[in-house]
């Protein structure tokens, strides 16, 4: 395994704004990258308290139910401490683990924590959450692998117009366990094959919820690293945030045009719009027979989105108190919710999310908090050997391929590499035709309109006789060069699939099945501390 990080940011993109620390951006955030605006975030953070004893019963309970890893548990463990701080990211709970972005993630959150705990001298123990309130099952039911020079779509066959949260959402045996197979017969039977199908085929044995599967798998990908899984639709978590669910309740009015301000200054600063802004929504979702509904607010009015119930301020607390009524989080307060919950040093986010965060200071303030570092994640792409003996074949490096694919090359090898012969004795051909033609136009003219269009009518029957079987000779002589087209086809199937980013489509699994189990633990462990890979691009060659 060999590790290469590049930096392919733009230098005006957003991004790279961010780490450079431009001032205009960085009026948006609390707090840059530097070491001393660390310490400083971990200042402010010991000034506060946080229910610790509570998240270490509820932290530990979830995990052992997908984990008997003792490192788990003895991180979850130092947040007894009061000097203990969490560095955190999250994602959704997509089928086997979902796109490699997910499994990315973790291993920054994993690479980080290291780096800032010894860049602070204290314990941070890296916590992945799982969006176990979102309810869109569309975006969770598939992902896509790759094998040779092709890229195919395995999904849950299940209804999507329910909203349950996939905390609660139970996955269909049956349809699992044909996804299972389907992306089984799209792959190479190799040595690992056998324990990774028994173990996903295992799995199914009990009933799950998408969440519980996507646990499951990502502990045992990641296994004796560490890292702890919180469900963010925990009961146990929800419990926890109780009181700051009515806070925000109390404060919606406050929230909504406190976020309504920031993303419109964030928006005249040039910077987009990363969400919406719409000025009745309360960035709150009720839940109600196992389905999750949006709430709207204005002034002292709840109401529930394209519904018809509505709610006065006291009413919702009231219900909300006596459990009558469940509340989860969404894009704006989910943040805000993390902070509250857990001693957050940073933030681990994608591009989506530096960006959108950005929008949220002043939410946070409302709070009397502040936005915590928010530190830019590994980008990953994994080069299998093939790939790499590809690329150097076609002579491209892997950062042309990710960033517009292999086709215009692709195009231009086999132009140079098809025969001119046969190109040159079309043209003298239908040079011929068209001399024929002319010649016999000159014979027709006493035969009236109607000898004309005979002739136009045959000359044209001709014409396209010998243009589709100059298109069939084309087709057989690209098909003889399938030897090299196919290499081409193959570098873009691995790293970029259907016009995308590896990372941000393809499944980890084709990768785990060509090389190891225990690949993602391995390249956990080739990561150093004091490697500096904000925001860069890092290609393992495995």
């Amino acid at each position: 395994m060999k590790l290469v990080s590049k930096d392919l940011n733009d230098p005006q993109s957003f991004i790279s704004k961010y780490i450079n620390e431009d001032k205009l951006l960085m009026d948006f955030y609390d707090y840059s990258l530097s070491i001393e605006d660390l310490h400083k975030r971990y200042g402010e953070l010991s000034n506060r308290n946080y229910q610790r004893a509570e998240l270490v019963v509820a932290l530990t309970d979830y995990n052992k139910k997908y984990t008997s890893s003792e490192k788990t548990f003895s991180q979850i463990n130092r947040l007894l401490s009061d000097d203990t701080v969490v560095l955190v990211g999250g994602q959704q709970t997509g089928v086997l683990s979902g796109p490699i972005y997910t499994p990315n993630k973790i291993i920054s959150i994993l690479h980080y924590a290291e780096t800032m705990e010894q860049q602070l001298n204290k314990p941070v123990i890296p916590i992945f959450w799982l969006a176990g309130e979102d309810h869109d099952v569309d975006e969770i039911n598939h992902t896509y692998v790759h094998h040779g020079s092709y890229v195919k779509k395995v999904r849950i066959l299940e209804r999507n117009d329910i909203k349950t949260p996939a905390s609660e959402r139970k996955i269909p045996r049956a349809e699992a366990l044909e996804m299972i197979k389907t992306m089984f017969r799209s792959l190479r039977e190799t040595e690992q094959t056998p324990e990774l199908y028994q173990s996903l085929v295992r799995d199914l044995d009990k009933e799950l919820t998408y969440v519980d599967w996507c646990s499951l798998i990502l502990h045992r990908l990641f296994k004796d690293t560490g890292i702890i899984l919180m469900d963010a639709h925990d009961p146990q978590i929800r419990a926890l945030e109780k009181p700051y669910f009515k806070d925000m309740i109390k404060k919606n009015n406050i929230i909504r045009e406190e976020f309504l301000s920031g993303a419109n200054r964030f928006k005249l600063a040039g910077f987009g719009e990363p969400i919406e802004m719409d000025e009745v929504n309360a960035h709150l979702f009720f839940h109600e027979q196992k389905q999750r509904f949006l709430l709207e607010s204005s002034g002292n009015i709840f109401k529930e989105k394209n519904g018809i119930r509505s709610w006065e301020t006291l009413d919702l607390l009231r219900l909300f108190d006596d459990d009558q009524i469940e509340l989860s989080n969404n894009v704006v307060t989910r943040p805000i919710m993390q902070d509250l919950l857990l001693p957050v040093i940073g933030f681990m986010a994608g591009p989506g999310e530096l960006k959108y965060w950005g929008t949220l200071q002043k939410v946070f303030h409302t709070f009397q908090i502040k936005m915590p570092p928010i530190i830019p994640r590994l980008h990953i792409s994994f080069v299998s050997r093939r790939t790499k003996k590809n690329l150097f074949w076609i002579g491209v490096n892997p950062d042309t391929v990710s960033q517009r694919g292999v086709q215009d090359l692709k195009e231009e090898w086999i132009v140079k590499n098809k025969s001119t012969d046969i190109q040159d004795s079309f043209v003298v051909v239908n040079k011929t035709v068209e001399d024929i033609f002319l010649k016999l136009g000159t014979t027709i003219d006493p035969f009236g309109e109607e000898g004309k269009n005979i002739h136009h009518k045959y000359k044209k029957i001709v014409q396209d006789q010998f243009a589709q079987f100059e298109r069939k000779l084309d087709d057989l002589i690209v098909g003889q060069l399938t030897h090299g087209t196919r290499r081409f086809d193959e570098v873009e199937a691995e790293l970029f699939p259907d016009g995308n980013l590896q990372e941000r489509y393809l499944n980890i699994y084709p990768f785990l099945n060509e090389y190891s189990t225990d690949l993602l633990q391995r390249v956990v462990k080739e990561l150093r501390p004091t490697m500096d890979l904000k925001g860069k691009h890092l290609y393992i060659y495995l």
